[in-house]
């Protein structure tokens, strides 16, 4: 309503739309639909929305104010100006964009811990975001006057970027210290009233600690050098990796167009070196196969001698880095050709600690979504984690430390309690995707020293690990991988309960990577954890997953448009994922008590969860009573919707017998960066009455049918062992639909969809539905 009596007014320009919450008021509530309490209001629900907009100048704000205070004053309008109060309809408060905006409290907070860590330095970095507007001409103005703004503050512009396709415009600027106190106090001076300034925040830097846990002494054997001549479908925006390792020597294509390599110490390479290795290697403790194609290498950390952490560039944009580093591999860097354009997943283990997720979109997370859809682009991106301690109330002395049952509650409770405070790190909450946890999984079998506890009976989401839920309650993270067995240790015991800290891997849990040695040996390991290498170990699932479907002669999908590698590989990386039966039906009881609906209940237990932990091979193969099938295609929102028919095994025609039914669409959707509602793609699958059809009912252990539609992984599966007549010749109907949302969608969506259909061990499910397909080798004119 809002947009529509905007539009009717001349001279308007949107600037950016933005989510929030605030309490509810006379004007502005959620009605109470409870059974007896309707007509109602609910005063404990949380009212969302606020809009941004800016005004082409001053007088024209100053104009729209005086409107808005005759409207309060029911005053009459001048001729021409009557569609006004259909705006004014729409709206609580008008106010002008100002110093509180600009300046938020965590950034006021920040700059205190700044100025507190560092009383001596003489100058402090800031990233500042400037209103994007659609024309050229006001965009350099714009920047002309911020630029006015900066030299009169003593401050110097560092790095200028523009990136109009996610209306982006920042600038990382010098601010001397004695001006930090203005900032702080928000007074209206210099750069805090500059019109053309969105935002004033901490420096995005993504920064990892050097200092090592213990070296793994031993050496690890490694089969000689066998390599497809094949080009690399991966590439690893990560730390400088040491390339003579002998896991890593020969394996790598290593880019650096910004001479990283030579500023960063060859003994603090731990980063790059083991993300390199988990993806070509997996854990090395369980000898797995060896990934076969090279990977592709792109540093954007570095750690010189006297640094003790790998971080990303100080005088650089971390947004604009990401941007050049995708442009250069996909189209080149000035007059030089693209260095890897058969690339199409891309790792990033990577986290702004600077930036956690609070409900809006981050401008690098914007850019993933944009170069996942404009070039087909599977992004992989850790969830981030959360370093500090866990508070847990329940827990009050070392009785119920010593109780593995009521600890492993208590944590859950905890976890869930304080989600806010531990949520995702930019970019985890871009919605096209895959954002990865951290599960509880290695394969170490050791004894706990004294005082280190283990958070859990059998399995769960680490704790340090980003929760979600993502962008307009996206599930997020999608799914999670083995990240070490995270052990805990106590650090700190008062009245308000007992906070928990994970200890580092050392030797008693993690996955073995490759590592530098001080002494510049070529052949050690070290144990990880964390989500980062779980996020690599994504990555490496999803080149399995090519090479065995897609990448040789011999895979069933090897005559596939390259254009959809990227969105059936995402498909197949979240097909097999499953929430742990034995955690959320622990998390359910613990939701069940707090009162809320079913749909919020399944949302919190998808926080910690996501999608659940993945089966891979269970995507790479099928098995005797097993049968997965792919497909893929182009939908537009005016087309009908695709219909499949999946032949049904008959084996399982009018008996009582136990089956499940698996389905997986994947897609990356384009975004609209000036609307609230963001993503322009809504795809669906519709089933044909699978409860009738063929006996199963939307399994419970899962997120809410509500929840599953708000991303771009459409995933969901049914259970069931009624015995029903198969119809329609014994086929499974269902529809793949389209929907514009945020804007016109005039372009095809690719997409990637997965089918799996199993029964009990004696039912032959695989050959019966290979014999069907075999009579019928395309279904309804889409390759399956």
């Amino acid at each position: 309503d809002f947009y529509k009596a905007v539009d009717r007014i001349e001279g308007l320009e949107f600037l950016g739309e933005g989510e929030t919450t605030f309490d509810p008021n006379e004007d502005f509530y959620i009605g109470d639909t409870r059974k007896g309490r309707k007509g109602g209001v609910r005063y404990d629900k949380l009212v969302g929305g606020r809009l941004y907009l800016a005004m082409p100048d001053i007088r024209a704000l100053q104009e729209l104010v005086s409107l808005w205070n005759r409207y309060k004053d029911e005053e009459p309008f001048e001729r021409g100006f009557a569609n006004w109060r259909k705006v004014f309809e729409q709206l609580s408060d008008i106010r002008p964009w100002g110093p509180q905006d600009r300046i938020p409290q965590e950034m006021v907070d920040y700059l205190k811990a700044e100025l507190a860590d560092q009383p001596q330095q003489t100058n402090v970095k800031l990233e500042v975001e400037l209103w994007s507007y659609r024309s050229i001409e006001r965009r350099r103005q714009a920047f002309e006057e911020f630029q006015k703004a900066v030299l009169i503050s003593g401050g110097a512009i560092i790095h200028r970027a523009s990136i109009q396709e996610i209306a982006y415009e920042a600038a990382l600027i010098n601010l001397p210290a004695t001006q930090i106190n203005s900032l702080l106090q928000r007074d209206e001076v210099g750069l805090v009233i500059c019109d053309d300034v969105m935002l004033i925040r901490p420096q995005s830097t993504i920064s990892l600690p050097t200092k090592a846990t213990e070296i793994v002494t031993g050496i690890r054997s490694v089969e000689p050098l066998f390599l497809k001549e094949s080009p690399p479908i991966v590439g690893l925006f990560d730390g400088v990796p040491v390339q003579g390792h002998h896991l890593l020597d020969g394996r790598l294509v290593l880019d650096d167009p910004d001479d990283l390599n030579e500023i960063s110490s060859p003994t603090k390479r731990y980063h790059g070196t083991g993300m390199a290795s988990l993806i070509i290697h997996g854990d090395l403790k369980l000898n797995e196969l060896v990934i076969r194609n090279r990977i592709y290498i792109r540093p954007v950390l570095y750690a010189s001698g006297n640094d003790n952490d790998e971080r990303t560039q100080r005088d650089r944009l971390l947004v604009d880095t990401i941007y050049r580093a995708v442009m250069r591999m996909r189209f080149g860097d000035g007059d030089e050709e693209e260095v890897a354009p058969s690339v199409f997943i891309v790792n990033l283990s990577i986290g702004d600690q600077t930036r956690p997720f609070a409900n809006h979109i981050s401008p690098l997370g914007r850019l993933l979504d944009y170069l996942s859809f404009r070039y087909d682009i599977l992004f992989i991106v850790s969830a981030g984690n959360v370093s500090e301690p866990l508070l847990v109330s329940a827990l009050q002395g070392n009785e119920d430390l010593d109780s593995p049952e009521f600890r492993q509650r208590a944590i859950l409770q905890a976890l869930g309690d304080q989600r806010s405070q531990r949520t995702l790190l930019s970019p985890a909450e871009a919605i096209n995707v895959i954002t990865v946890g951290s599960w509880y999984a290695d394969s170490i079998e050791t004894d706990l020293p004294s005082h280190n506890y283990e958070p859990y009976v059998e399995e769960g989401p680490n704790i340090s690990s980003g929760q979600g839920l993502g962008y307009k309650r996206v599930i997020k993270p999608d799914i999670f991988m083995p990240g070490g067995r995270e052990r805990f240790q106590v650090v700190s015991n008062n009245e308000y309960g007992i906070s928990i800290q994970p200890v580092p891997p050392g030797r008693i849990y993690g996955l073995e990577a490759a590592a530098p040695d001080p002494n510049g040996l070529l052949n050690k390991q070290r144990l990880m954890s964390g989500t980062s290498v779980a996020t690599a170990l994504a990555t490496r699932s999803a080149h399995m997953l090519f090479d065995s479907l897609i990448g040789n002669d011999e895979g069933v999908l090897a005559d596939m448009d390259p254009e959809f590698y990227a969105v059936v590989i995402k498909s197949l990386l979240v097909h097999r994922a499953r929430w742990s039966e034995e955690i959320s039906c622990l998390l359910e009881s613990i939701n069940k008590s707090n009162d809320s609906h079913y749909i919020e209940r399944r949302d919190n237990i998808a926080r910690l969860l996501g999608y659940g932990y993945p089966v891979i091979e269970e995507s790479m193969n099928c098995a005797f009573n097993r049968a997965t099938l792919v497909g893929y295609g182009e939908i537009l929102p005016a087309m009908d919707s695709h219909q499949f028919r999946i032949p049904l095994p008959p084996s399982l025609d009018r008996i009582i017998e136990p089956r499940s039914i698996t389905l997986t669409l994947a897609w990356f959707s384009p975004v609209n960066v000036r609307s609230q509602t963001y993503r322009r793609a809504k795809l669906e699958i519709k089933p044909d009455n699978f409860k009738e059809k063929v006996g199963v009912s939307r399994f419970r252990l899962q997120p809410s049918d509500k929840s599953v539609p708000r991303g771009t992984i459409f995933h969901t599966h049914y259970k069931g062992n009624k015995a029903v007549e198969f119809v329609d010749d014994g086929n499974l109907k269902f529809k793949v639909f389209c929907r514009e949302q945020g804007g016109l969608l005039n372009q095809p969506i690719r997409y990637g969809l997965t089918f799996t259909i199993e029964a009990g061990e004696k039912i032959p499910v695989y050959q019966e539905i290979r014999e069907r397909l075999a009579i019928r080798p395309r279904v309804s004119g889409y390759t399956v």
